[in-house]
């Protein structure tokens, strides 16, 4: 393609950015309002502007090609895009099967999406994004423009100090994002939806299938981790699923306090009344089923929690139970005066996982760069693990962390070959000349106690 036809591609997508700002506004303004040209949005100044968002260091799919060797052709390989996108005859490629750490015990799949693939789902990711963030609830916080896991513990913290909560519900939904039903993902869709080009995309991409140690698997059910668009497809979906029907038909019937905080497919539920929390998690049981999913029984439970259940631990001399959410333990404890306080910490499963892959990361790294290089990268590891679980009342494990990656990072140090390379002490000084960051809380979120 020569410079001139390039310069007549809107590079920067401003006037889909345009188009976006009025669908968001309509879709406001009229709740029952169904859009019905979508698909064509999807042109060259956007999807270019959309190519610019992705991650290069990123791995690649099932072609192998990366972010850099698409880009050296990259106007020709967008017009080449858009034209099968406009014949219909674009069909994503399966995405490549990876694992990462989930737990001590098991792994988390994920889809690695070939580049062509990633620029399409980062354009519908931003269509459907304009259209649900008019309707989808406050109750709503996992992979939401301006909205993040700091905010939903808050918002907890909030409820339990300021609230009559004396009832949790912790309910884990089993292999959510493996079980979404498609037939009942594009129902959700059409209530906003009617464009049959769009929707015809969108259900190529679920079908696409997974491609695992040379071996093609079909899709008939799910939405891809790792995929661009699939977190806001699993918002769609529990978003008619349990967040509507929690407002319009749990709330409603309700006598005292309750108060949801869901964030992605991890979520939570306030109580005042037993009866009403124990009758929820029955409901919600029924609700899921309805819609293929289900509740993982091992992780889900009900528990008294909150003032009125820490005063009469503290009568009976007892231990008020605990409950895990977004990484942390929830915990009651006291202020400095006696008072009721609602505690965070690192929960011991995320502090066992994060100090399992920091090690794993050390002992691949330590030869094949020098100490310089993979020290800075450390740094950055720090600050990172600082800013999600630098909370307060968090600093002894946030300290913990920091303790035991100076250990793993000594000890890995000496394993670069079968002579000892530094002592204890040397190591010591070499921290001083090239210090880690220290522990630090970037989020405060205690509430005042009202009586």
């Amino acid at each position: 393609m020569s410079p001139d036809e390039t310069s007549t591609i809107p590079r920067d997508g401003q006037w889909v950015h345009t188009k976006l700002g009025l669908i968001t506004e309509r879709a406001r303004r009229d709740r029952k309002c169904k859009f019905s040209t979508l698909a064509y949005l999807l042109n060259e100044g956007f999807l270019l502007a959309c190519f610019r968002e992705l991650k290069v260091n990123k791995a690649p799919g099932i072609d192998g090609v990366t972010v850099r060797q698409y880009e050296e052709n990259l106007y020709e390989n967008v017009m080449d895009l858009v034209s099968r996108l406009k014949s219909k005859k674009f069909r994503p490629q399966p995405a490549r099967r990876a694992y990462i750490p989930k737990d001590e015990k098991s792994k988390r799949p994920l889809g690695i999406l070939v580049v062509e693939d990633k620029i399409v789902q980062m354009g519908m990711k931003k269509i459907l994004e304009a259209i649900y963030e008019a309707d989808f609830r406050d109750v709503s916080y996992g992979f939401r423009p301006g909205r993040s896991c700091h905010d939903a513990l808050e918002v907890v913290d909030k409820a339990i100090m300021r609230e009559p909560v004396n009832y949790i519900v912790d309910m884990d939904i089993e292999k959510y994002f493996d079980s979404v039903e498609h037939r009942w993902m594009m129902e959700c869709l059409k209530q906003r939806i009617n464009d049959p080009s769009f929707l015809r995309l969108i259900i190529r991409f679920l079908k696409a299938g997974i491609m695992e140690e040379g071996n093609y698997m079909e899709t008939d059910r799910g939405t891809q981790q790792g995929g661009i668009v699939s977190p806001v497809l699993a918002n769609i979906y529990l978003h008619y699923v349990l967040d509507l029907w929690y407002e319009k038909k749990v709330k409603k019937e309700r006598r005292g306090y309750t108060k949801m905080i869901r964030y992605a497919d991890d979520f939570i539920v306030c109580f005042e009344n037993k009866e009403e929390a124990e009758a929820f998690g029955i409901k919600l049981r029924e609700r899921l089923a309805k819609f293929g999913l289900r509740i993982s029984e091992t992780k889900s439970r009900t528990i008294a929690f909150g003032r009125k259940t820490w005063q009469q631990a503290k009568e009976q001399g007892g231990k008020p139970a605990t409950f895990d959410f977004l990484g942390f333990t929830h915990y009651c404890t006291t202020t400095r005066k006696g008072r009721f306080r609602a505690g965070r910490q690192t929960s011991r499963k995320k502090f066992a996982q994060k100090l399992k892959v920091m090690n794993l990361w050390l002992k691949e790294i330590r030869n094949e760069i020098p100490l310089e290089e993979w020290w800075r990268t450390l740094r950055k590891k720090l600050v990172g693990h600082y800013q999600y679980y630098g909370i307060s009342g968090n600093m002894d494990r946030v300290r913990a962390y920091y303790r035991r990656t100076e250990l793993l990072a000594f000890k890995w140090i000496n394993r670069r070959s079968q002579k000892k390379s530094m002592t204890w002490g040397f190591f010591r000084k070499y921290l001083s000349w090239n210090p880690l960051p220290v522990p630090k809380i970037y989020h405060r979120t205690y509430t005042l106690s009202v009586a």
